[in-house]
């Protein structure tokens, strides 16, 4: 919980003393449960991610071994990763996730039921510093992430990010996590549950605004699709009309707050029509071109700066420091090639599947599928994803979902937890 609050204030996660820092937190965590007195059992599906982790460090060690034969020019070296020690930070990064979701399973263990919606109120205050501290940058006229001064998106909210991508994408899932506490009331009527509960509308619209106001079309994109998606799962399976309803409110509602927000939304939309202002669909073409050069090994770990560059299609400005296509899939496989990128994309899926199989309510299976939608189409249009700060929270959701599923049937219970029905705690459930 702490490092869902500490990762975006750390430059997002992305520096390698940050990325060091949450790693000896995960570290600490994980010794401090091993050390108690009654141990939790890891679950099966923590092998499998470990598994994973394993396979793609071991892939990429053997990437930078000089056992290949010669490359061709201008990659004149016997080994394929054009960076023989990127894949140490890459796999420290792996290691990272792959043990704070270990750690979130062995603490879930002791609150299944209540664990989910616990991480979504430390998301919620995580966005609301966010938003403190983009409101302060305007307020005071700071150029600055807190860190250091800006280059880029001067006019545009941050926070303590580096990138408005990014923080767009920190308060869509503090939108989500909004809207999951909102629906864990289940009052009859609609105005008891405002009375009790309507706070949590009211920081998903504040949220809402502060995405608009970093400007971020993918951000504003996801936001309204995953919030959508959740509304309209969230809703009675039986009432098609009713699930239209609430979808078609939600989005409307939505739509107002990012005009109102924004008097300019549509010109910032109507940009994506000039080519010459919008580079990621040459920087795709040239991710492309260098997967078809090595479709099955890919060159490395770190390597793609450098393969951008010495592929790139003649509307590409070079001048860019082009560390990623915008596209985590087409990342993927200029690293690693494609048939890794193949085989993680399916671990991924079944992993998901699990997951979804997992929830036990309506409002679970509405945040698991609209965090799925959000991560997917995420990846697809950016590279922002791979940031801790955005794919710990969502992770750590997906385990409190997990759990709580596991937790049911390990019980044999014939009804969903009670505590998850209504705002004080089933004392059998706590037996």
């Amino acid at each position: 919980m702490t490092q869902i609050v500490l990762a975006p204030v750390l430059l997002g996660g992305a520096r390698p003393w940050a990325a060091a820092l949450l790693s000896i937190l995960t570290g600490i965590g994980i010794l401090a449960i091993c050390l108690t007195a009654n141990p939790v059992k890891p679950r099966r599906y923590l092998g499998r991610i470990w598994l994973v982790v394993a396979a793609l460090a071991a892939w990429s060690l053997l990437q930078s071994l000089p056992v290949w034969p010669m490359q061709d020019a201008p990659f004149n070296a016997p080994r394929i990763a054009l960076y023989p020690n990127a894949w140490i930070t890459m796999t420290g990064n792996l290691i990272w996730l792959a043990g704070s979701i270990t750690l979130a399973s062995m603490v879930a263990q002791s609150r299944p039921y209540r664990f989910a919606r616990d991480i979504a109120k430390v998301i919620i205050a995580s966005c609301a510093l966010q938003v403190f501290l983009a409101v302060l940058a305007v307020i005071l006229g700071l150029e600055t992430t807190f860190w250091f001064a800006k280059h880029a998106h001067l006019s545009d909210w941050t926070g303590s990010f580096a990138n408005r991508n990014a923080f767009a994408g920190f308060m869509g899932i503090g939108i989500v996590a909004s809207l999951y506490l909102f629906t864990q009331n289940t009052a009859r009527t609609t105005g008891k549950r405002l009375d009790q509960l309507g706070g949590m509308l009211a920081l998903a619209l504040i949220f809402a605004a502060s995405l608009i106001q970093s400007h971020s079309r993918s951000g504003i994109v996801l936001g309204i699709l995953a919030s959508l998606v959740y509304v309209a799962l969230n809703t009675s399976r039986n009432n098609v009309m009713k699930r239209l309803f609430w979808a078609g409110g939600t989005g409307v509602a939505m739509l107002l707050v990012f005009g109102l927000a924004d008097q300019d939304l549509a010109g910032r939309f109507a940009e994506l029509t000039r080519f010459d202002l919008i580079q990621r669909d040459d920087a795709w073409q040239t991710a492309l071109h260098a997967i078809a050069d090595r479709p099955i090994t890919g060159f490395g770990a770190g390597s793609i700066a450098l393969v951008m560059g010495h592929f790139a299609t003649p509307g590409l400005n070079t001048n860019a420091h082009w560390f990623s296509s915008h596209n985590l899939w087409l990342d993927g496989a200029m690293m690693f090639g494609l048939p890794a990128v193949i085989a993680l994309l399916v671990a991924g899926l079944l992993a998901l599947k699990s997951i979804l199989n997992n929830a036990i309510t309506p409002s679970d299976r509405a945040l698991t599928v609209s965090l799925i939608g959000f991560v997917l189409l995420g990846c697809l249009v950016g590279w922002v994803m791979s940031l801790p700060a955005l794919i710990l929270p969502i992770a750590v959701l997906w385990v409190g979902v997990s759990e709580a599923g596991l937790a049911q049937r390990g019980e044999g219970l014939e009804r969903v937890d009670q505590m998850a029905q209504s705002r004080l705690p089933d004392q059998t459930s706590l037996r």
